[in-house]
């Protein structure tokens, strides 16, 4: 029931195992890595610890918002930083009261206003069950802008963001679970993902159709390994 900062750590060291560079694109100092490619390391992490696959997952679940709905910018900016500093990454989109419901989320980004122009948002809402949660470096967090559910990403230590302890769970218990709390966070608006309002909902339905690949291949692995220790 401890979350190994250490082996992942380790993992995504870029002058050790690099994992992470596998999800990353070449143009950002990654490897580029198809679905088969993923597909094979994610059952063959599962067979071995489905806790710190998941904590795998979670960075690059969180990393996908930027990845299908970034501008260039922010994805050379962010992806660079994640394949060069190997930064853990966690998903906020669940909420306590909307569940896996996006459409009903209550997380709020209100924008905040300098002469003419907007300079960024004040986020206040809470997450729930979030992998990475108590751990991670970077966040992507879904919140209702005005013009709609909007991605932000929000890094660890910004004024007003905490984190929960850690969720007991029956099992993967490696993994960390934690709940997220924003209280009037500021984030500027180059940290909006895709630099327009209103396109999060799009963007989290992209992001599932890469991660539901890497579920089911955890599935296959743990399920294998459990065959054979039979």
């Amino acid at each position: 029931d401890r979350f190994p900062t250490e082996v992942l750590r380790e993992l995504y060291d870029p002058n050790q195992f690099g994992l992470h560079l596998l999800f990353i694109p070449e143009a950002y100092g990654g490897l580029g890595g198809g679905a088969y490619d993923i597909y094979r390391v994610s059952e063959l992490m599962a067979a071995i610890d489905l806790g710190i696959a998941t904590g795998v997952l979670a960075t690059f679940l969180g990393s996908d918002p930027i990845t299908v709905g970034g501008t260039e910018e922010q994805q050379a900016h962010w992806m660079g930083r994640i394949a060069e500093e190997g930064l853990l990454v966690a998903y906020g989109a669940t909420e306590p009261q909307a569940g896996s419901d996006l459409a009903a989320l209550k997380t709020r980004a209100e924008p905040v206003v300098e002469g003419d122009k907007i300079t960024g948002y004040k986020i206040t809402g809470r997450k729930q069950w979030i992998s990475n949660g108590g751990e991670a470096d970077v966040y992507t967090v879904l919140a209702l802008a005005p013009g709609g559910p909007t991605w932000f990403v929000v890094e660890r230590g910004a004024e007003g963001f905490t984190q929960g302890k850690p969720e007991e769970k029956h099992g993967i218990r490696a993994s960390n679970t934690a709940a997220l709390f924003l209280e009037d966070v500021f984030v500027p608006v180059e940290r909006m993902i895709g630099g327009v309002e209103g396109q999060g909902l799009l963007q989290a339905q992209a992001v599932f159709g890469y991660t539901r690949l890497m579920v089911a291949a955890f599935g296959l692995g743990a399920g294998w390994a459990a065959l054979k220790k039979a």
